[in-house]
């Protein structure tokens, strides 16, 4: 996968925007300068450890880009991404180009009458917050701080995010690995969200959706998507991954119903770098859902400058 990418993509995939603290104040709409006139081609590529990691390509190497865009020192000398994509570079760009209207499935839309229940002794403040990659430590479930007021806008959008159909089936820690089957889920919220009439969207696409979504990669998604999708799986999402046009297609006629319902009872502010603990109960809509409660790690960011957050880990119970 490879694409010329513009300065709003480059601070999505590449983590180079600041991070903001929780407010409504309009510079969480702006987006990092500087990239705007970049001509260099950048992509993801699977590093020496199996984690795929943010590039830049020059000369046919591929070199292994930081939090904030720069080199950092690592080379991948045979990226697989970059050999496939040059062959067929133009027939990606014409593809999407190529889509036609009228096919997109009908939307579901998210809840608005969502209450907002915070308070503590403090608010949220508004200074913008950028820490090195090696000084940001994210907080665990575990974990506690003081209670915060959130705005109504926030509140309804951070409940928004949690309540992505069936995202109650997984629940993971910031030190593992995103569960591919939530995933899959998500990816239909966000693309639903991308309000474009077409069941069909580049793969680039959805891989920067899915690392707004969760402020990282979700490993192996391409090649696993299928797995969890498939007629056998347990409450597919309904996504297809297709390898041969490195695309995914919404295989339904509607985007998916809400599952379960979640009211956020309380949030807490966890400091290191704009970190939130967010403790909420669950109200099953769906027959499977036996989750009670919920608590979640978010983190205030520009990574989807709409929803300015990103879910870190979830513990359901």
């Amino acid at each position: 996968m490879i694409r010329k990418i513009s300065a709003v993509l480059m601070c999505v995939c590449l983590l180079a925007c600041c991070f903001a603290g929780c407010s409504d104040d309009p510079q969480t709409a702006e987006t990092a300068g500087g990239l705007a006139d970049s001509v260099n081609d950048y992509g993801f590529e699977v590093d020496a450890e199996g984690n795929e990691v943010p590039v830049e390509y020059e000369d046919g190497k591929a070199y292994v880009l930081d939090s904030d865009g720069n080199r950092t020192g690592e080379v991948i000398d045979n990226p697989k991404n970059y050999n496939s994509a040059q062959s067929s570079k133009e027939d990606k760009e014409d593809e999407e180009e190529d889509i036609e209207p009228g096919t997109g499935p009908e939307q579901v839309t998210d809840r608005e009458d969502v209450s907002n229940n915070t308070g503590g002794s403090g608010t949220t403040a508004a200074e913008l917050t950028t820490l090195p990659i090696d000084e940001d430590s994210v907080p665990g479930t575990s974990e506690s701080g003081t209670s915060v007021t959130f705005s109504d806008r926030d509140v309804k959008i951070i409940t928004n995010m949690l309540e992505v159909p069936y995202l109650y089936t997984e629940s993971y820690e910031s030190n593992q690995q995103v569960p591919i089957s939530i995933a899959t889920h998500v990816a239909c919220w966000m693309l639903q969200r991308e309000n474009l009439n077409t069941n069909n969207f580049a793969s680039t696409t959805v891989v920067v959706d899915l690392f707004s979504y969760f402020a990282r990669t979700v490993v192996s998604f391409k090649t696993s998507c299928n797995d969890y999708t498939d007629d056998g799986a347990t409450n597919p999402a309904p996504i297809r991954y297709n390898g041969s046009r490195d695309t995914f297609t919404i295989t339904a006629d509607s985007y998916e119903e809400p599952t379960h319902r979640v009211n956020i009872t309380e949030i807490q502010d966890l400091g290191n770098n704009n970190y939130y603990k967010v403790i909420a109960d669950v109200e099953g809509l769906d027959s499977s859902c036996k989750a009670t409660k919920l608590v979640a790690v978010i983190q205030k960011n520009r990574l989807d400058t709409s929803l300015g957050f990103s879910v870190k880990a979830l513990k359901w119970s």
